[in-house]
């Protein structure tokens, strides 16, 4: 009789087990004890056991190796067992077959369909009694073996499947080679099978990866984005899809790419989101929902590029956002108790500004109302207070009360605004951010919320969880920023929306205009470079083209420098830019004043004042400009190129060019001579002051802010 025994490394209670195994041998049994540490390291006497150890798992075939690191430890030993010729034949020799620990058990179980005849138990003591009932009647036990030979049926279909999908993955690594994937049959055909429904999850998973890493070595990402979007289509309801897809999504922003499957990723974890948002599970559904944000909103997609998808089609790019469930209730209208009132007679209007950081274009503002006798003011700046600023931080925890309706979060934000809304008459938020959104969470009593939107916020995640219910007007800088943001958020097309007045940027645009010398008649000028936004290149393309006409043209950056940027993608603009600088500079032909507290005194030198963006929502640099009597030159902004409203709903038409050689010719027409120049230029400070100048707008922020009816 033949015993073996498995156990998953050293023995425990040696004692016992030297007890046990001399008790087999005086019934008769010949032990072997498999173990999955080494022979030296196992406590047996000579004499007690044969002992086999099995081999390492370095030496696993390839498909085995990569599954072990992840597997159990019962599977672990399993996969070392398995591949084991020696143990094959004690195992086919073999009577019993015995677990020595609960590690053991899977690969004992595994053993025993591969020798029906044996018996398999788990532990010492069935042991024994399984050796016992076996010397009591041998003969029975011989019968059992000619009546169940060689392994069950289902271990040699098992078998069988494992030959033909070590087949199949020899082929699919074969269909991975360059020859196949250079050609377009071969892509074509890869995206047919990885979006086959019979695949296998796993297998649909690991190809897809396969396949696409090869694509990008080949130079080819946006076939790789084509293979995962059509995987996507199969693999994406579920959690292991969709969190490939959000990983290789990371992967080529990492890379400096914008992923071309970027909206199948964020539409997978949307769907996740609604599952879990209908078995009411809040903390799955906001993880899934924060997951969306860096997708979709992620600053390489707007704002560390020249383009945007969101530009192309605001409404498409989001659509699966607003129409999920978990969108639609981050959305949901929550109201207010009573409507917004005018102040009472006989006291100031109460005015509370609240702002987070960026107070730039408040300033003259808030300096108007402070100076009425018939406004009281308040100023809330929410980076005041540590704890504030940690709440305005915390995303997640808003997304997580916006769909649950109360939570801690919410009690705290109540602490922070409900004394100043209490006061308040009228409340106006500029920037349409988180503090925004965070506001909007408390109903605002009587007081009217006025929200002003710049063209930043209209590329993040927050217009989308600002409560409009409880917003009376959403103020824009522009037009064509106005016709983006209502395209990008459908609810403020809805009725009961809040209302939608355009009122440019606060500027005192009088002490720009100086007397301006001779020389700057070729020197063109851009306010603010600080951003990929503003596109500098632009400019270097149009003073290039120019100075082939004319050597004199000379350029100036004023204000804050471009830099590197967080991401591969603001990188290679970046690299591109300074080398452009770089070679201007040594040419003599380029000038950076840097930040300056004195914009007007750099615009005096300048003669033709650039707007180079392809987004803005106002340009209050070329605005400025303007103002000082240079001649303007606006790019037609390409993000709102293909709306109604452009840069020509703001500017008078013959200031706004198609490209680079338009902007030419108007420069090269209005500087011809000095008188030209001259004319052209006192024309645009004419009509920047007549149009834009703070004491033309102020009394529109008047009828905004003091004397517009509430809703």
């Amino acid at each position: 009789m033949k015993v073996l025994i498995v156990s998953n490394g050293v023995p425990g209670r040696p004692a016992v087990l030297t007890d046990t195994l001399r008790r087999m041998r005086a019934s008769g049994a010949l032990v072997t004890l498999v173990s999955g540490a080494p022979a030296e390291k196992i406590p047996l006497s000579a004499g007690d056991a044969v002992v086999h150890a099995l081999r390492p798992a370095k030496h696993l075939p390839r498909p085995d190796k990569r599954a072990y690191p992840e597997a159990g430890k019962g599977r672990k030993l399993w996969l070392r067992a398995r591949h084991d010729q020696r143990l094959r034949a004690l195992v086919r020799a073999a009577d019993v077959l015995v677990a020595l620990d609960q590690h053991a058990v899977h690969t004992v179980w595994q053993l025993a369909r591969r020798n029906r005849a044996a018996d398999g138990v788990f532990g010492l003591a069935p042991a024994l009694r399984a050796v016992a009932a076996r010397a009591a009647a041998p003969g029975r036990y011989r019968l059992r073996r000619l009546l169940r030979p060689g392994p069950s049926p289902a271990v040699a279909a098992e078998a069988l499947g494992e030959r033909a999908d070590r087949l199949v993955e020899r082929v699919a690594r074969k269909g991975t080679g360059r020859r196949v994937l250079r050609d377009p049959r071969g892509r074509r055909a890869w995206r047919l099978l990885l979006g086959a429904p019979l695949l296998g999850e796993a297998r649909r998973l690991r190809w897809t990866e396969r396949v696409a890493e090869r694509l990008i070595e080949l130079d080819l990402p946006a076939e790789a984005g084509a293979v995962r979007v059509a995987a996507a289509r199969r693999a994406r309801h579920t959690v292991a899809g969709a969190d490939s897809l959000e990983t290789a999504a990371h992967a080529e922003f990492a890379a400096g790419r914008i992923p071309v499957f970027l909206r199948a990723a964020a539409a997978a974890q949307l769907h996740l989101a609604d599952r879990a948002l209908a078995r009411d599970d809040l903390v799955e559904a906001t993880r899934r929902f924060a997951k969306v944000i860096p997708l979709l909103f992620n600053r390489a997609v707007h704002f560390d590029s020249l383009t945007s998808p969101s530009a192309r089609d605001p409404y498409g790019y989001l659509g699966d956002l607003h129409a999920s469930a978990t969108g639609r209730a981050l959305a949901a209208p929550r109201g207010r108790l009573v409507p917004a009132a005018p102040p009472p007679a006989g006291r100031p209007h109460r005015l509370l500004f609240v702002t987070h950081t960026n107070v730039y274009f408040l300033t003259e503002i808030i300096e108007r109302y402070r100076n009425r006798p018939d406004v009281e003011v308040r100023h809330l700046e929410l980076t005041t207070d540590p704890d504030v600023t940690l709440l305005s931080k915390q995303t997640g925890r808003l997304i997580r009360h916006q769909l649950g309706g109360a939570s801690d979060y919410g009690d705290a934000l109540h602490d922070v605004f409900a004394p100043d809304l209490e006061w308040a008459d009228t409340v106006f938020v500029d920037w349409c951010l988180g503090h925004a959104a965070m506001l909007a969470t408390l109903d605002p009593g009587t007081a009217r919320v006025i929200v002003r939107l710049h063209s930043y916020e209209a590329f993040t995640v927050f217009p989308h969880l600002l409560d409009l219910s409880r917003v009376d007007d959403l103020v824009f800088v522009s037009e064509p920023l106005r016709e983006f943001a209502t395209a990008a958020i459908p609810r403020l097309r809805q009725s009961g929306a809040p209302r939608t007045p355009v009122l440019t940027n606060a500027a005192r645009l009088e002490r720009y205009r100086r007397p301006k010398p001779d020389a700057a008649r070729f020197t063109l000028g851009l306010v603010g470079v600080g951003a990929i936004a503003k596109d500098p290149r632009w400019a270097f393309r149009v003073l290039r083209d120019l100075r082939r006409h004319d050597e004199r043209y000379r350029l100036v950056l004023i204000g804050k420098e471009l830099d590197e940027g967080p991401n591969p993608t603001a990188a290679a603009y970046f690299a591109e830019y300074a080398a452009d600088v770089a070679d201007l500079e040594r040419r003599g032909v380029l000038r950076r004043t840097g930040q300056t507290g004195d914009v007007p005194g750099a615009l005096a030198e300048v003669g033709v004042v650039l707007s180079t963006s392809v987004r803005e929502s106002f340009h209050l640099g070329l605005i400025e400009g303007a103002a000082s009597g240079a001649v303007p030159v606006v790019r037609d902004w390409p993000f709102f190129a293909g709306q109604r409203a452009g840069a020509r709903s703001i500017f008078p038409a013959d200031w706004v060019v198609r490209d680079p050689a338009e902007a030419v010719r108007r420069i090269l027409d209005r500087t011809a001579t000095e008188e030209t120049w001259r004319a052209a230029g006192a024309a645009a400070a004419d009509h920047a002051l007549a149009t834009w100048d703070w004491s033309v707008t102020a009394t529109e922020y008047d009828e905004l802010i003091l004397g517009a009816r509430p809703r």
